[in-house]
């Protein structure tokens, strides 16, 4: 065992295992298992809620970062230099398999292959709380929602007038972040700023040592605004407008540097929530319209590798959700509704080479669905049983019509253990940009289960989850027509283990374990000419395992220690070549707080104290030993 992982062990396992949920977590509402509001407790899906304190002992981290620490979930790219957009893979789903929400609404980008949505876009100062809820979400949420589903929830509500953040740190980061809110009897609103800029380091690995790679650098500019009018004591109006835009230097490829490429990234987004609830009836109305604008631009100072490129991308979503809850008796609750999904992009693409010049010019393109979808939240009258089943009709504008379902039983069976478990159907409609090209493709489909056991008492808290996924006609390109094609097919399961002991004297320590065994049957990636089935997922590790203590120091310091270790897993070695694999690592990284006054803290945060190195993406590199300072005004 390398001194590292020793060390690590030393400083971390000197507790007793744990993470996830205490006693208090579990009475928080939450929105995002069935779309209205229920204690956690309530529901028998697997959901972990990340608070506004978590989020503040992450100061000076990135959304990706966050994320990346959670069981089930593996981000490739979220340590990597500032700019890489992460990919987010949640029980093993392959990219673009987990929906992302911002405030309930669905957010992806359809000029990108697999509709992703780039984490860059959300500063985590603007954020709330997170809700991530894990297993197929489709009968609720409809598309992309295999592996699960992320709500990114953000401020709307401060008591102060003026708070803000501001740090400085390693590879010449900064960070500011500025927010106005206000308040009377029927509104409230907060409105700001942020800006994150970073020298960087380089993209590219530097396989040969040259010392010649140049730096990639980072600029991220956002702002937002956010009403909310309470009408009366049961309807209530919010609009809100989010514009985030960056620029990121980045490299030709994995081991080859570029002085001159560079990658820009912009989103708008325009949201409106009428809600209605009174006792436990709900009716509520949600609009959001998206814009994305993306390019890469490499200029032609730096000639190695291309003489010009030029490539610009322009994509647009339109999202309205309408559902009606009422609780039919004291046992039954129904949740009715429909939804409507609207995208469309376009494409011009220059280049000059050593092939001559290229134009092309991708017209206007466009999809959309609607859907139908049912659920009933059913209790026995001891209250001891709780049912949740549901289902979704969809129909797409051009592959047709399916289906999916959600039977969801969980039982209580005493006041600290309960049992949880699910089937359901998952889809993941063609983005555009793949039925762009072969308009004969159907959705990705897949069936999941999981069986679970959940306690929770007041200073110990677990939950272990067996999780299985199949499917059978996945979504992927094809090398000999070089087109896309339903044809993968991958077999997931796992365990997610997660512990929380809270100790004496203001110590808590928590833990998250997650075994993940995959399995596809694709296209060879050396001959591209055959089938073969590989034992294994890409950029997806077999372990991995997070650990975290916190205490309290003093009644104004705040100290979290955490550690994490990623087992070795597989990237793709280039076009027809072999696999390469990547090696396991470990991190310890600590976040050091200080409440100078009820509204002001100082903070210091450090990553990958150990300077471990490791690459999370074949030939590119990851930050090494990085220090953040600022303060927080809240």
């Amino acid at each position: 065992m390398s001194q590292k992982v020793i060390t690590l062990s030393v400083c971390l396992i000197a507790a007793t295992l744990c993470f996830g949920q205490t006693k208090d977590s579990l009475e928080t509402v939450i929105v995002t298992a069935n779309k209205i509001e229920q204690k956690q407790s309530t529901t028998g899906k697997v959901v972990t809620i990340i608070n506004a304190s978590q989020l503040a002992a992450h100061a000076g981290q990135s959304l990706a970062q966050v994320l990346s620490e959670q069981a089930g979930l593996s981000l490739p790219g979220a340590l990597s230099n500032a700019g890489t957009v992460p990919s987010i893979y949640m029980r093993g789903a392959s990219s673009g398999r987990t929906l992302l929400l911002i405030d309930g609404a669905p957010v992806g980008d359809p000029s990108m292959i697999s509709n992703e949505f780039d984490l860059n876009l959300v500063p985590l100062a603007q954020i709330e709380r997170i809700e991530i809820l894990k297993g197929s979400q489709s009968t609720m949420y409809g598309s992309d929602a295999i592996g699960g589903v992320i709500n990114i929830i953000t401020k709307k509500k401060a008591e102060r007038f003026l708070t803000g953040t501001a740090g400085i740190g390693s590879y010449g980061s900064k960070n500011n972040q500025l927010s106005f809110n206000g308040t009377n009897a029927k509104i409230n609103f907060t409105a700001g700023f942020e800006n994150q800029s970073s020298d960087g380091f380089s993209s590219a690995t530097d396989k040969n040592n040259t010392g010649k790679f140049d730096k990639d650098g980072y600029q991220n500019n956002s702002w937002f605004s956010k009403l909310n009018y309470a009408i009366n004591d049961a309807w209530n109006l919010q609009a809100s407008i989010r514009k985030t835009a960056y620029k990121a230097s980045i490299d030709y490829g994995a081991f080859k540097d570029d002085a001159d490429e560079y990658f820009k990234n912009a989103t708008a987004m325009y949201g409106l929530v009428l809600k209605y609830k009174k006792d436990k009836t709900v009716f509520q109305f949600q609009y959001q319209y998206t814009t994305q604008d993306r390019s890469y631009l490499n200029d032609s100072v730096d000639k190695k590798y291309i003489t010009y490129e030029n490539n610009q991308y322009a994509g647009k979503t339109h999202f309205a959700d309408a559902f009606y809850s009422k609780a039919i008796n004291n046992n039954i609750q129904w949740i009715l509704g429909a939804d409507f999904r609207y995208g469309a992009y376009n494409q011009t693409y220059a280049s000059i080479s050593v092939w001559g010049p290229y134009n092309e010019n991708f017209k206007d393109t466009f999809q959309f669905q609607n859907s139908l979808y049912s659920s009933l939240l059913i209790n026995d009258a001891s209250k001891k049983w709780l049912l949740e089943i549901g289902t979704r009709y969809n129909h797409h504008s051009r592959y047709g019509d399916n289906q999916t379902f959600t039977i969801s039983p969980s039982y209580i069976v005493n006041q600290n253990l309960r049992i949880i478990s699910s089937i359901s159907s998952g889809f993941k409609a063609p983005s555009l940009y793949q039925i762009s090209y072969n308009d004969q493709l159907k959705a990705e489909t897949s069936i999941n289960t999981e069986l679970g056991i959940d306690y929770n008492s007041i200073p110990v808290n677990a939950r272990l989850v067996y999780f299985n996924r199949n499917i059978n006609n996945g979504i992927d390109y094809n090398y000999i027509d070089y087109n896309f094609f339903n044809f993968i097919k991958q077999k997931v399961n796992g365990l997610e283990l997660e512990l929380s002991h809270r100790l004496p004297h203001h110590q808590n320590v928590s833990l998250n374990y997650t075994l993940l065994n995959g399995q596809e049957t694709n296209q060879n990636r050396i001959t591209t000419t055959d089938t073969i089935t590989y034992n294994y997922l890409l950029k997806r590790p077999k372990h991995s395992v997070q650990i975290n203590y916190a205490v309290a120091l003093h009644t104004k310091w705040q100290l979290n220690i955490s550690g994490r270790y990623i087992s070795s897993r597989y990237d793709v070695g280039g076009y027809a070549s072999p696999d390469v694999k990547l090696e396991y690592y470990t991190l310890l990284n600590a976040h050091l707080q200080y409440q100078a006054n009820p509204h002001l803290s100082f903070y210091a945060d450090v990553q990958n104290i150990l300077q471990d190195h490791f690459q999370e993406i074949y030939g590119y590199n990851t930050m090494g030993r990085s220090i953040q300072i600022g303060l927080r005004l809240h």
